[in-house]
């Protein structure tokens, strides 16, 4: 009876220990088994459905990745008697409104409420895009632009992102990367789209027409994306393919028997990663919202390249993006997003020397190439920190929440460092953000080495029980 107990003991030892070796060599390469579920189709028409709906999604989202195009327009005209800073304040406000609310909307999300999130979202993205097109004072844009948008955006971004991790897991960070590459598609778009109809039509009809074309993106994506598994009260609605690790457990007795740990969200690890992301966040959007208006105040730099320069950095970022994805399934997320942070650093700094076109635009690719593998994983870094995808919705609200901090003050300290119009100074922003970003890399590494420790001490520790 010992005998077989101890057999019992060491085979579940034996079994802990793989489930550890998994965790290790996912920092390398592989993604973490799920407590929960048991299989992932990792493919097929639901699945792909659901990732198209995402990318359409994160399409839309362009437009708050384009807000350098509003900035120079808003500087030059309407609200030309506001500083950059102000009119920081309005992109700042809609970063930092649609990843705070992450906290709200990763509950929701969590409690069934996924349809109705994207629904929400959806109407209120076009409503208020049709609204800006009537706003002529600083704080109707501020109102719109700032909170409106950014409550839209929140509502669609995590469900659009947790939705497609349902259907993968091997191959989740080159499909979220997929889904993530689509604010890259629309930061391509929307910048000449909105740059070409403004000359051509005004600002009114030109974001009436944009309007129209988010409405038919969005209606789509509400129509392809469905959940395998979420909760309801106390049971789970789950997709008739979906096998759970457990398959004695009823759906009341399984929620019951699940109960998401928050001690676990706050582990060194996790709290070091985000903190990481946090730094960032600080700098890594500085290229996106001031290339534009950098290229307007140097003589060197012609007209016709400084249109098209944000639509040429998001262009980069699209091709990257699904790249770096691809190669953090078999090269691991953490490394994925570490190489990209650092070189992202060094690209900032170097923008000091951009003084004609080739360098800048030459710049402009590399850092839209290199630093769309730090959105690439942002996902699938925080997805491999969750126990289970039944609690994803409040580990990205928690990691959104803190980077939401991070852009609401970024840009307008980004901006009160440029300087006032007509004496801008760019050495100062430029030294900041490349600080910002170096010490997210030192937060991400040191994160990495701490869970790579901590694994192996428990590893070595079974195996001595064993022997």
């Amino acid at each position: 009876m010992a005998s077989s107990n101890f057999k019992d003991d060491a085979k579940g030892a034996t079994e802990h220990v793989e489930a550890l070796e998994i965790e290790v060599s996912h920092l390398d390469g592989s993604m973490p088994h799920d407590a929960m579920v048991a299989t992932f189709p990792e493919g097929g028409f639901k699945a792909w459905m659901a990732a198209f709906g995402g990318f359409l999604c994160f399409f839309i989202t362009g437009v708050e990745y384009s807000f350098g195009i509003f900035l120079s327009y808003y500087s030059t005209n309407f609200l030309s008697e506001n500083t950059l800073s102000q009119i920081g304040w309005i992109g700042s406000t809609t970063g930092f409104t649609h990843t705070t609310i992450g906290l709200l909307v990763g509950k929701l999300y969590d409690n069934g409420w996924i349809r109705y999130l994207i629904l929400a979202g959806s109407v209120l993205h076009v409503f208020c895009f049709y609204m800006l097109s009537l706003c002529t004072t600083y704080w109707q844009v501020f109102l719109v632009q700032g909170i409106g948008f950014g409550i839209a955006t929140g509502l669609i971004y995590q469900p659009a992102l947790a939705i497609t991790s349902q259907y993968f897991e091997r191959r989740r960070a080159f499909a979220m990367g997929i889904v993530m590459s689509g604010g890259a598609v629309g930061g391509i778009i929307f910048p000449i789209l909105l740059n070409n109809l403004i000359k051509l039509m005004g600002f009114k009809k030109a974001v009436l027409i944009a309007a129209s074309f988010m409405l038919v993106c969005l209606t789509v994506a509400n129509l392809v994306m469905r959940p395998r598994i979420h909760q309801q009260g106390n049971h789970l609605v789950i997709d008739k393919d979906l096998k759970l690790t457990d398959s004695t457990l009823g759906d009341r007795e399984l929620v019951d028997t699940y109960k998401i740990d928050y001690k676990t969200f706050f582990d060194l690890p996790y709290v070091i990663a985000i903190l990481g992301c946090f730094f960032v966040y600080m700098g890594i959007t500085f290229p996106t919202q001031y290339i534009t208006i950098y290229a307007l105040t140097h003589g060197r730099i012609s007209s016709s390249l400084q249109a098209y320069l944000l639509s040429i950095t998001f262009a980069a970022s699209a091709v990257g993006t699904p790249i770096w994805a691809w190669v953090a399934d078999h090269a691991g997320v953490f490394n994925v997003m570490i190489v990209s942070v650092i070189i992202s650093s060094g690209l900032l700094v170097s923008v000091l020397g951009a003084t004609n076109d080739a360098s800048l635009l030459v710049i402009s690719i590399l850092f839209g190439f290199v630093s769309s593998g730090f959105n690439a994983v942002l996902g699938p870094v925080v997805a491999s920190l969750s126990n289970s995808i039944l609690e994803l919705g409040h580990r990205m609200g928690i990691a959104f929440f803190l980077m939401g901090i991070a852009t609401l003050i970024s840009l307008p300290s980004q901006g009160s460092l440029v300087g006032e119009q007509g004496h801008y100074v760019w050495w100062r922003p430029i030294f900041f953000v490349t600080l910002m970003v170096a010490l997210g890399a030192i937060s991400l590494i040191l994160s990495r080495a701490l869970l790579l420790k901590r694994q192996r001490i428990r590893k070595k520790f079974f195996e001595i029980v064993i022997i």
